[in-house]
């Protein structure tokens, strides 16, 4: 009994080092990853302001998407987003993490007043992947993975003490080590779920390797691949009668001379913004070549593809995106409370 007593007394100083250490170090990729990823929330419509000129969404997008991929050089992009009602243009996925916004009707290239459009893509550069390449998207993962770490950390030490929670403490009343302390934890504690779900998904996403191992691992996975139509036709009509609920998401042209495009998309079942099935048609003999079926994966990968639509906040709408949005602005506070807490360690209180 006295030796359990002694493994707490122990464990718990160890845990608060971790947490204040670590978050220290923590501190300052959180708050560059929260204020970034907060606006990425809200890039459709940040977009979509400026060009308030788009009107009605073309009834056969896929036809469109292929005529605007025959006008584009080969090689010069990797996909296409299909227009929405949030944002009515076609995104083009180019190289280096670029897009290009053109119009749905006319697929004329659109302007980028105010340079948002390089802006959001300078944002996800630097939030997905610190400007640093692959590299910098593995120590982003780390961070993310490390973070909500810390969220679990510090939750625990705050557990004993919760009777003693008031939100009144989130403003420290006076400038000691604990007063900022008191007020670092209230916040933390407001902004713990949402910070731990954006940080724990996002550093899921980064290492999707090994989430997806551990999720089909533990809910088990099936083949998703399902029969195609043998007729021979376009892609827009071989897709809709394979799929004829879901909604087209991505255009992702052949990838070589001969060979096949694919369509992303997304049934009524999936929660995944830009859909997880595929549909593969040969331009050549106009025929389809393979589909697959997001509902008939598995409960493992079914999970796993929850984890971008829960990052990003298209999971809970409106709602959950503006619960990140508050969080970001606590997260501030937090950080800086916490800092003035660490400075002001071992003076008098």
């Amino acid at each position: 009994m006295a030796s359990g007593r002694r493994g707490k007394s122990r464990l718990r100083p160890a845990l608060r080092w971790v947490h204040a250490t670590f978050g220290l170090f923590a501190a300052l990729y959180l708050l560059m990853a929260a204020a970034t990823g907060t606006l990425l929330l809200f890039k459709p419509e940040i977009l979509s302001l400026v060009h308030p000129e788009l009107g009605t969404i073309p009834a056969d997008t896929i036809s469109q998407a292929q005529r605007l991929a025959d006008r584009l050089e080969p090689g010069s992009f990797t996909s296409i987003k299909f227009p929405d009602e949030t944002l009515r243009t076609f995104i083009v996925y180019l190289p280096d993490h670029r897009t290009a916004l053109y119009d749905p009707i006319s697929l004329a290239p659109l302007e980028d007043r105010l340079g948002l459009v390089r802006a959001m893509d300078w944002l996800f550069e630097l939030h997905h992947y610190l400007l640093a390449g692959e590299t910098g998207k593995l120590i982003s993962g780390a961070f993310g993975l490390a973070i909500a770490g810390l969220v679990l950390i510090g939750l625990y030490l705050w557990w004993p003490w919760r009777r003693g929670w008031r939100l009144s403490n989130a403003r420290a009343k006076r400038p000691t080590h604990a007063s900022h302390l008191a007020a670092h934890t209230t916040l933390g504690i407001l902004m713990a779920p949402a910070l731990f779900l954006a940080a724990l998904s996002g550093g899921a996403i980064v290492f999707h390797e090994q989430a997806t191992s551990l999720l089909t691992g533990a809910f088990g996975k099936k083949d998703p691949t399902v029969d195609v139509p043998a007729a021979r036709g376009s892609l827009a009509v071989l897709s809709h009668a394979r799929f004829p609920k879901a909604e087209p998401r991505l255009y992702i042209p052949p990838a070589e001379a001969g060979g096949t495009a694919t369509l992303r998309l997304r049934q009524p079942e999936e929660r995944h913004p830009n859909g997880r099935s595929t549909f593969s048609w040969d331009p050549a003999s106009a025929t389809a070549t393979a589909a697959t079926s997001e509902p008939e994966s598995g409960a493992g990968n079914r999970l796993y593809n929850l984890l971008y639509p829960l990052h990003t906040g298209v999971l809970g709408g409106l709602t959950l995106r503006v619960i990140y949005l508050v969080s970001a602005i606590i997260a501030l506070f937090a950080a800086v409370h916490a800092l003035r807490s660490w400075f002001r360690k071992g003076r008098r209180r």
